[in-house]
C-alpha cells in the first residue's frame, strides 16, 4: 500500500498517479515509504472535507503571508521613495555612497538566502517568518534616526540578512498545496508585494504632505521609515502567534484543525514531498551541479534586476519626466496596479498545469515594455513603458517561483534551488544601483535588463524542450521494465532519496 506498482505512469506530474484508496491512519507510514503519495483525480475536484481544509488553508495562511510579503517590500521601495523626500541630500550622501547603500542589503540577503530556506524545516515556519519580520521592523526603526553613511550602510545589511529569512515562504507554501495549486496562491501571496509597490508610493505622498519638519520637527523621510517600521513589527508579531507549522509537524490538538484535517493535509503535502524529512547536505551539492538549476537561475537573473530597478527607479524616473515631488509618489502607483493580471494568469496556468508558455508571454511583454523606455519618446509613452515592464516583471516572478519549486523534488533540492535562483537574481540586482546612473532616460540601465529578458525567454523554451525529453524517457523507461516484468529500482526509493529523478517524476512544463 502506497509503493509503486510498476504499470502505467503519466506524464503530465505526480498527481496523476493512480492509487488504491488510502486510510488517513496510514499516510505517515507509507508516506516514509515511497517519498510521495499521488492523486490521479488531480487538485481541481475535491471531496467536501479537502475543500473545507483548503478552505481554512486559504484564510489563515495565505493573509499571513501575504502581509509578511507586504511590509518586505514596502521596505524595499522605501529606500527609493526616501531619496524624493530628500534623505541623500539631507545625510549629504553622495551618489556613491547612495549606491553603496542600495547594493549592501543584497549582500546581507545573498549570504543569508540558503540558509534561510533550509533552516524553515528546522526553526519552524511561525518563529522563523515571525522573528525575522520583527527583527527587520526594528532594523527599519533604526534608519530613522539615520545620520550618517555609515548608520545607513550597516542597517541596510542587517536589512537585507533579515529579509532573507522570509523567501522561504515559497517553500512553506510546497508543503501545504499541491503541484497544480502553487501557482494561484502564490499569485495571491506576491500581490502583497505589487500592492506594497503600490501602497509604498500613497504613503509616502502622505508622509511627504502632511508629516513634514517645520510641523512635526523630524524629517518626512524619517517618518516614513517609523511608519513601515512599526507595520513590520506587527506583521511579525501576528505571524508568530498564529501561523501554523508543516503539516507533518502539526500536533494532533490544533487550533484550527481537527484531527482528521491533519491527516488529510498530511496526504496532500505527500504528493511531492517526504514527510518527515530532514536537511540533507547531499542534495545541495547535487543542486549546485544541475543545468536545470542554473537554468532557472538565469532567468530569475533578468527578472531580479528588473524589479529591482523599478522598485528602487522608478519614482526617480518618473520624477525626471517633470512632475512634482508629491505628484511623483501618486504616479509611482500606477505601474504596480497594472500587475494585476498576474492573477488571472496563475490561475490558468495552474487549471492547465503549464508554466513555461506563460513565463515567456509574460518576459515579452517586460521586454517590450523596456524597448519603449530606451526609445526617445513623450512622457505618457514613458508611463506605458514602466506599466508594461511591471506588468510582465511580477507575473514573470510569480510563474517562475512555482516552476522552480513544483520541478524540484526532495526539500533540501527544493531549498537550494530556489536560493541559487534568488542568489544570482540579487547578484544582478546589486548592478541596478550602478547602471541605473545616468538619468533620465537610463539608456545603460534599460539596455541590460532588457537583454537578460530575451536570454531568459531562450532559456525557457531550453527547459521546456528538456524536460518534455525527460517526461517521455522515463515513460518508455517504465514501459520497458514492465514488458521485461521487472521491477524498477526506484519503486521502493523515495524522493528524498533520488529527488526529481525518480522514474515516476513528471516535470511540469
Amino acid at each position: 500500500m502506497g509503493q509503486f506498482d510498476g504499470k502505467s505512469a503519466p506524464i503530465t506530474g505526480l498527481g496523476d498517479i493512480e492509487k488504491p484508496h488510502i486510510h488517513h491512519d496510514d499516510v505517515a507510514e507509507k508516506k516514509l515509504e515511497t517519498g510521495y503519495i499521488a492523486d490521479h483525480t488531480g487538485s481541481h475536484h475535491k471531496s467536501k472535507e479537502e475543500r473545507t481544509l483548503v478552505m481554512k488553508i486559504d484564510l489563515v495562511i495565505i493573509p499571513l503571508c501575504s502581509l509578511l510579503y507586504l511590509v518586505a517590500y514596502l521596505d524595499r521601495n522605501s529606500i527609493g521613495n526616501a531619496r524624493t523626500l530628500g534623505m541623500q541630500k539631507d545625510l549629504n550622501l553622495s551618489t556613491k555612497q547612495w549606491g553603496n547603500c542600495l547594493s549592501l542589503f543584497y549582500i546581507g540577503y545573498m549570504i543569508f538566502m540558503l540558509p534561510g530556506n533550509i533552516l524553515l524545516r528546522k526553526l519552524t515556519p511561525h518563529r522563523q517568518l515571525g522573528a525575522c519580520a520583527i527583527v527587520f521592523g526594528a532594523f527599519l526603526l533604526g534608519m530613522s534616526g539615520a545620520a550618517n553613511y555609515a548608520t545607513v550602510l550597516t542597517l541596510r545589511i542587517f536589512i537585507g540578512a533579515s529579509q532573507a529569512f522570509i523567501q522561504g515562504l515559497s517553500l512553506y507554501s510546497t508543503l501545504w498545496y499541491k503541484r497544480d495549486e502553487v501557482a494561484t496562491r502564490g499569485a495571491i501571496i506576491y500581490m502583497a508585494a505589487i500592492i506594497a509597490g503600490s501602497f509604498s508610493g500613497f504613503i509616502a505622498y502622505g508622509v511627504g504632505k502632511n508629516l513634514r519638519v517645520d510641523n512635526t520637527g523630524r524629517l518626512s523621510w524619517s517618518w516614513l521609515f517609523i511608519i513601515e517600521g512599526a507595520m513590520c513589527m506587527a506583521v511579525g508579531v501576528a505571524t508568530w502567534l498564529i501561523l501554523p507549522t508543516f503539516p507533518d509537524k502539526l500536533n494532533r490538538k490544533h487550533w484550527l484543525f481537527t484531527p482528521a484535517e491533519i491527516d488529510l493535509a498530511k496526504e496532500r503535502s505527500a504528493s511531492y514531498n517526504t514527510l518527515g524529512s530532514k536537511i540533507n547536505v547531499k542534495q545541495i551539492i547535487i543542486t549546485l551541479i544541475e543545468p536545470k538549476a542554473w537554468a532557472f537561475a538565469t532567468i530569475n537573473a533578468g527578472v531580479a534586476l528588473g524589479i529591482s530597478s523599478i522598485s528602487t527607479f522608478l519614482p526617480t524616473f518618473i520624477q525626471a519626466f517633470g512632475y512634482s515631488r508629491e505628484r511623483t509618489q501618486l504616479f509611482s502607483a500606477i505601474p504596480y496596479a497594472c500587475a494585476i493580471v498576474a492573477i488571472p494568469l496563475c490561475i490558468i496556468s495552474d487549471r492547465i498545469n503549464h508554466k513555461g508558455s506563460f513565463l515567456i508571454g509574460t518576459l515579452s511583454v517586460a521586454c517590450i515594455g523596456y524597448i519603449i523606455l530606451l526609445c526617445n519618446v513623450s512622457q505618457g509613452a514613458n508611463i506605458a513603458g514602466a506599466c508594461l515592464a511591471t506588468t510582465g516583471l511580477y507575473p514573470s516572478i510569480i510563474i517562475l517561483s512555482a516552476w522552480i519549486t513544483i520541478n524540484a523534488g526532495g526539500y533540501t533540492k527544493r531549498a537550494t534551488n530556489w536560493a541559487m535562483a534568488e542568489i544570482v537574481g540579487q547578484l544582478l540586482s546589486v548592478l541596478g544601483a550602478y547602471i541605473y546612473d545616468v538619468p533620465p532616460r537610463f539608456l545603460k540601465g534599460h539596455s541590460i535588463v532588457l537583454a537578460l529578458l530575451a536570454l531568459g525567454i531562450v532559456n525557457c523554451l531550453y527547459l521546456m524542450w528538456w524536460m518534455r525529453r525527460a517526461n517521455l524517457r522515463r515513460e518508455m523507461e517504465l514501459i520497458e521494465y514492465e514488458r521485461e516484468g521487472r521491477v524498477h529500482p526506484h519503486t521502493n526509493m523515495s524522493l528524498e532519496e533520488v529527488q526529481d529523478l525518480h522514474v515516476r517524476f513528471r516535470y511540469i512544463l
